[in-house]
């Protein structure tokens, strides 16, 4: 089968240069033109995939050639179905890449395999004539790569022309511009893992601002762009929908979200309801008890932000104890390892949490680890028996001091979790610092697996 639906590819010459803004931009005057967009995120993100949603209302995908390889090409054929044009954010610069040296895991490399056209992102604060300078050595770098279209973003009138004819005599089609504007600026703030997660911004102001911002794109050309500059695209071994039924609805499934923990892909909780459609999101600042669960589910998030409104529920922090103690399932990731731990202490203040692995969280101004990481399954567990092997993501800025004696369940080879291990299994709940997408490694459906049989068998 083939690929024939046009696609763009955002992409700048360095991260943290409006690659996220331009793809909403684009995104929403797509939409609001009366076009169905698909969007996706290359590389490891929650935090881009959710303003994608936020402002579309369209679920955005990852592509991830680290951790999916060949893949994201189906991937994409997948999620893509029945849209008229797909949107795909880029990582970092357009050639960055995980060890940088080859192309792997880079956007160039997404964008080869996928035979779409670049959109690149310009920012045009304080830049005029080095413009033509950046765009020359983008496109001489690698000939495979195709530069076709170039947005302008934080730029004010003076510049304008400047650029945009800078553009243009270097070969590409100015599709349009983001202008400097102060509501931009101030709801697209970053913070020490990247721009602020959209669930703990307000929405509709979010949505207004690029309402207002998206009118500067010119879509007859971006459409254009795509269509003539997106080639026909084979894949192969296409795994088709998921169309299996529901195992058992009497497998109940918690979900630790609000603002808080918002750190989920969402295969995930489509893969939960593969085997169930009895799920519920617990909201730890507000809700008082998880109810009649067999599995917990703890995604990461940022604990730490709201420590003071997580250390008040005292109630669902007990209740948690009790769910641990009797023997339920529990997987927590990252923020979610920090939340079952003590305390953290952030901003020189400790705030007490649900107390159920004993350590001290510790939050760094610098980051412990951020990016890849490949790590060992060194005896059976919960997770995956031993020798089974662990592609994920680090990023944390955090790290435990321990106060109790553990056996960790994994071994870094690429990472640094606890000193090169991680992994806490105390009964059946299992935490560590690893981000998993289901794509690479199916933890969730492992340990429900685990819980429908425990159930047969009771």
């Amino acid at each position: 089968m083939e690929i024939t639906i046009p696609r763009l590819i955002i992409a700048s010459y360095k991260g943290k240069n409006g690659k996220t803004t331009a793809t909403l931009a684009l995104s929403y005057a797509l939409i609001r033109a009366g076009f169905k967009v698909s969007l996706f995120k290359v590389g490891p993100d929650y935090i881009d995939p959710s303003y994608h949603l936020a402002v579309t209302n369209t679920l955005s995908r990852n592509l991830d050639y680290v951790l999916m390889g060949d893949k994201v090409i189906s991937r994409f054929y997948k999620y893509s179905l029945n849209s008229d044009i797909a949107i795909v954010e880029g990582v970092s610069g357009l050639y960055d890449s995980i060890d940088g040296i080859s192309e792997v895991g880079s956007t160039a490399q997404i964008a080869k395999l996928l035979k779409a056209p670049i959109v690149l992102v310009i920012n045009g604060e304080r830049i005029n004539r080095t413009v033509r300078a950046i765009i020359r050595g983008l496109k001489d770098f690698d000939s495979d790569v195709r530069i076709a279209g170039a947005v302008v973003t934080n730029v004010n009138q003076r510049q304008l022309e400047k650029l945009r004819i800078a553009v243009e005599d270097e070969g590409l089609i100015f599709l349009g511009y983001i202008p400097r504007n102060d509501n931009l600026e101030s709801i697209m703030q970053y913070r020490h893992l990247g721009l602020i997660h959209a669930e703990e911004i307000n929405k509709q102001r979010l949505i207004e601002v690029f309402k207002d911002v998206s009118k500067f794109i010119d879509i007859d050309k971006v459409v254009r762009v795509a269509r003539e500059y997106s080639e026909p695209l084979e894949v192969r071994n296409y795994v088709s929908l998921d169309t299996s039924k529901i195992i058992s609805n009497e497998v109940r499934v918690g979900i630790l979200g609000g603002r808080v923990f918002t750190f989920y892909y969402p295969e995930t909780i489509e893969r939960i309801q593969t085997f169930t459609n009895n799920i519920k999101f617990i909201d730890p600042e507000v809700d008082q008890e998880l109810g009649d669960l067999d599995l917990l589910l703890i995604g990461g998030g940022f604990p730490e932000v709201y420590g003071e409104s997580l250390e008040r529920n005292r109630s669902l922090k007990s209740d948690i104890r009790r769910f641990i103690d009797s023997g339920k399932h529990l997987y927590a990731e990252c923020g979610g390892l920090m939340y079952l731990t003590d305390s953290i202490i952030y901003n020189n203040e400790e705030y007490e949490m649900v107390g159920a692995i004993d350590a001290i969280t510790i939050m760094h101004r610098k980051p412990m680890w951020y990016g890849y990481a490949r790590a060992r399954v060194i005896r059976d567990s919960v997770i995956g028996d031993a020798g089974t092997v662990l592609m994920g993501h680090e990023f944390h800025y955090s790290s435990l001091i321990l106060r109790g004696n553990y056996e960790f369940v994994i071994k870094y080879e690429r990472g640094v979790g606890i000193h090169g291990f991680d992994g806490f299994q105390i009964n059946n709940v299992y935490a560590h610092y690893l981000h998993i997408h289901p794509d690479t490694y199916d933890v969730i459906g492992r340990m429900l697996r685990r819980i429908l049989i425990n159930k047969a068998r009771s």
